[in-house]
């Protein structure tokens, strides 16, 4: 798995609500388009964030070796 795998759900949520946000022009009286644009987007960028979090942790986590954990000391 590529190192921009976990962010693509996020990259296109991001693509998805500047679409409501900023280029569509529909009005509805129970749903206000533009406010939907803008929580995909915060969406986005918040699993971006996390996944950006995740992926430090995990280069940051040591490694253990499983052939040394069970020699008796």
């Amino acid at each position: 798995m590529g190192t921009a795998a976990p962010m693509v759900p996020g990259i296109i949520l991001i693509i998805v609500g500047a679409v409501f946000t900023f280029a569509l022009r529909a009005e509805s009286s129970w749903l206000d388009v533009r406010v939907l644009g803008l929580i995909l987007m915060l969406g986005g960028a918040a699993f971006i964030a996390r996944s950006r979090v995740k992926r430090r942790d995990r280069q940051e986590a040591p490694l253990r070796d499983s052939r040394t954990e069970h020699l008796p000391s």
